[in-house]
């Protein structure tokens, strides 16, 4: 279904002005809202390179604009994660409302664990904040040596094409494989577009990209403030992807799912790693996935058709940073300025 149906829409809004700010600058924001709510330093270094990660890889709504609304939330932390549930390679994990990135990383670290005792290490992760892009924590699992894989549910804000009742969410997967260089990772939602574009579009009152939301009565739309849920990607494969992704952040841990899953803290997570080593301890997983690699490479180069996951990504941070500066709209870098002093209300 198209807009045909629907008002003609007035003018577009202007589209805010960017500046371009020096990262150091931006980092010094992030920092400065992580004091402000509490965080303590060796912590608030962590955060504050994850997010900027998804922003100079080119995710902006899982860089700053992410950081800037999941900030809101920094002063609700009560205790770090702890395992409250584990057998065998399983374990089960309460967040107590930690920050994202820093209850990724606490799952993340016990997966590796047990990975390297009984070949595959599974853990869910509850009760927590939101984090930004999923690569940053299946690369830390690819890099010693063992394939890495991330998900996490939603809210039921997802539908197929053609639909309007959401049930799944946008259910985003990462994976990572070992390499003798950097992982070969990928990040993806399962939709056409994450729900943090929604977010920003309704604050700029800029239209949504065509063709990735619909509004209650499944039409699509570029109204950010009629626009209700995102449109899976690849029809019923791609739902069929987000289904499994729920129930292996969902129901494997016994996580809510669905519209039982109605907020930040009911929100699941699952964090995989695997040691190649246990299956074929005869063999180099990360040799052969090098020689995997260079072929994707040599068929870009060959048909320029081929992208390899992650290496566009690591590029354009790459580039960012020896440029030094990075582009800011004026209002995002007005809520980052909020945060950094203080106010977690305002958004």
């Amino acid at each position: 279904m198209s807009d045909t149906s629907t008002p003609t829409p007035g003018p577009a809004a202007a589209e805010p002005a960017s500046e371009q700010v020096p990262i150091a600058d931006v980092e010094d924001l992030m920092a400065r809202t992580c004091t402000a709510a509490g965080v303590p330093d060796s912590a608030a270094r962590r955060v504050t390179a994850h997010f900027l990660t998804g922003e100079l890889r080119g995710k902006p709504s899982h860089g700053l604009a992410k950081f800037a609304f999941e900030s809101r939330f920094f002063p609700e932390r009560q205790a770090p994660p702890e395992i409250v549930r584990e057998r065998g390679a399983f374990a089960v994990v309460d967040a107590h409302r930690e920050i994202g990135p820093l209850s990724a990383d606490f799952a993340t670290t016990v997966a590796i664990e047990r990975a390297r005792r009984l070949g595959v290490g599974l853990v869910g992760v509850i009760n927590t904040q939101r984090y930004g892009v999923l690569s940053t924590f299946t690369e830390a699992i690819a890099a010693q040596g063992l394939v890495g894989i991330a998900a996490n549910t939603s809210r039921a804000e997802a539908v197929p094409a053609g639909g309007s009742t959401p049930v799944l969410g946008v259910n985003p997967l990462s994976f990572a494989l070992p390499t003798l260089g950097e992982p070969l990772s990928a990040d993806m939602g399962t939709t056409l577009a994450p729900m943090g574009v929604l977010w920003e579009h309704r604050r700029s009152g800029q239209p949504l990209p065509e063709g990735c939301f619909v509004d209650a009565s499944g039409r699509a739309t570029l109204d950010p403030h009629a626009a209700s849920s995102a449109i899976v990607f690849g029809d019923h494969r791609g739902l069929a992807l987000s289904l499994l992704i729920q129930a292996l952040a969902g129901s494997v841990f016994g996580f809510p799912m669905g519209d039982d899953v109605d907020s930040t803290w009911t929100t699941g997570y699952a964090f995989l790693a695997l040691d190649p080593a246990f299956a074929a301890p005869n063999q180099d997983a990360a040799t052969a996935n090098t020689r995997l690699a260079d072929r994707l490479r040599d068929a870009a180069t060959a048909d320029g058709t081929w992208r390899v996951p992650g290496d566009q990504g690591r590029a354009l941070e790459a580039a960012a940073r020896e440029k030094g500066t990075i582009p800011v709209p004026g209002p995002l870098l007005a809520r980052l300025s909020a945060r950094a002093a203080g106010d977690f209300t305002s958004d």
